[in-house]
């Protein structure tokens, strides 16, 4: 499926309120994997009824877990960390497109009393898992794959061979919150305490969640310790929300800080610290943001963010603050494309192992459009303003290059044919509906 936008002037559209972000992907996950593994039922609200989690879902289905899905509510009766079962005439389990998901799902199968095989689409079946087999491997796990032509690394389809586990001290080669929670939740199966130790801090969301389900983890300084066999337990007389997710909120964001509007409003975004970088970002290159209405504190804080026209002026990025919006540097490179200047990013190389290499996608989308771009091994430089009456982008199948690709035809006034929409629904299905809702017209086809 591809979109087909027709050239469209922006004029001034009236003050805004978007209800409808839908809930956090990466939450949705955990929540998920969580309720599955604890004893009783657990409620929750706001979770993403997009591909990515339904895949999830229907993994620990195929695990022996009942689940009420009801709209964006889901009910989990978990069977507790011994509760899982073989899926029904070895079948292999099937993520998707999530990354998350065979990442973390891996670890929790690599503890478990049977075999299995989990694999996932083409994009999938491309994307490294060395990195999460290295140390699930120290704490005994048994885990194959396949070997790509010209690549060292190992891939998907994964046969996973359950045993006992140990408990290991694992200092992360470059961090990853995917990794630190397949180690994390691995380790609720092993004996003794585990330790991951973080070059820099990444999301929290596992730790958090992790807490209140009861589990005895904490942290010190860089290093997460989690001890195993404690049995995680529901929260009982309460629904836990999932709060909107900000990587999805970011596309209108930007949107609305680059055309002109009288003022867009998103709510109940989800604002955890270790995820809303790109606000502080925006508001270093100038970005008139403000955010308000703040509330869920005790376990994902959210709020209203509210977001103007801006004049920006783009900056060198921090390395150190890549890990905490690495899903964003797509749309960031388009708000770089409307401000003064040159954006700079390094140490952004996880961007190449996405569910496509998404420098190269950024670097697709800016020469689509005629501007400047210096791609390196870990980023790039980005200067000037979008040129040309229309452009063309194949976005390879990703969800992240493709929205990004339809917000800048947008706001660039630009005829535009985004190839392979599709992937959209992996992680926000009412997108282009939120895009009819402010006034913006396409076709798919």
């Amino acid at each position: 499926m591809n979109c087909h936008i027709s050239k469209q002037p922006l004029t001034t559209r009236p003050e805004t309120t978007i209800t409808t972000i839908p809930g956090d992907k990466s939450l949705s996950h955990r929540a998920v994997i969580l309720g599955s593994l604890a004893k009783g039922t657990s409620s929750f609200s706001g979770f993403l009824t997009a591909e990515d989690c339904l895949n999830t879902l229907k993994v620990f289905n195929a695990l022996g877990i009942q689940s009420e899905p009801s709209g964006t509510n889901l009910t989990i009766h978990g069977k507790g960390l011994s509760g899982l079962r073989a899926p029904l005439n070895d079948a292999i389990l099937d993520v998707g497109n999530s990354g998350t998901g065979i990442r973390l799902i891996t670890g929790v199968l690599a503890a478990q009393a049977f075999d299995t095989a989990i694999t996932g689409d083409a994009s999938i079946q491309k994307r490294p898992m060395k990195r999460i087999i290295t140390p699930l491997s120290l704490m005994g796990a048994q885990i194959t794959g396949q070997s790509l032509a010209g690549k060292t690394d190992i891939y998907p389809v994964l046969t996973i061979k359950g045993g006992q586990l140990n408990a290991t001290t694992y200092t992360l080669p470059v961090a990853s919150a995917q990794v630190k929670s397949a180690i994390l939740l691995a380790s609720l199966f092993s004996k003794d305490v585990t330790t991951v130790i973080e070059p820099e801090a990444t999301r929290d969301h596992t730790e958090r969640m992790l807490q209140g389900y009861g589990a005895d983890i904490r942290r010190e300084g860089t290093a997460i310790m989690c001890s195993g066999r404690k049995p995680l337990i529901a929260p009982t007389g309460r629904t836990i929300q999932i709060p909107a997710d900000i990587s999805s909120a970011a596309f209108f964001i930007v949107l609305g800080l680059i055309t002109p509007h009288a003022g867009l409003h998103l709510t109940h975004i989800g604002i955890n610290p270790t995820r809303d970088a790109l606000l502080h970002v925006l508001k270093a290159m100038g970005a008139k943001i403000d955010i308000h209405s703040i509330a869920g504190e005790d376990f994902e804080p959210h709020a209203t963010i509210s977001v103007y026209p801006s004049e920006m002026t783009n900056i060198d990025l921090d390395p150190a603050v890549i890990p905490f919006l690495i899903d964003e540097i797509p749309i960031l490179a388009v708000a770089a494309m409307f401000a003064k200047g040159t954006l700079r990013v390094t140490g952004a190389k996880e961007l190449r192992v996405k569910e496509s290499d998404r420098i190269a996608g950024i670097a697709r989308i800016a020469a689509a459009v005629g501007i400047t771009i210096d791609e390196t091994e870990d980023g790039f430089s980005l200067t000037g303003r979008p040129s040309g009456a229309s452009f063309t982008l194949d976005s390879h199948g990703d969800h992240r290059i493709a929205m990004s690709g339809i917000v800048l035809a947008y706001a660039a006034e630009m005829s535009a044919t985004v190839k392979d929409c599709a992937c959209i629904q992996t992680s926000f299905p009412n997108f282009f509906e939120i895009l009819e809702g402010l006034g913006f017209l396409h076709q798919l086809g």
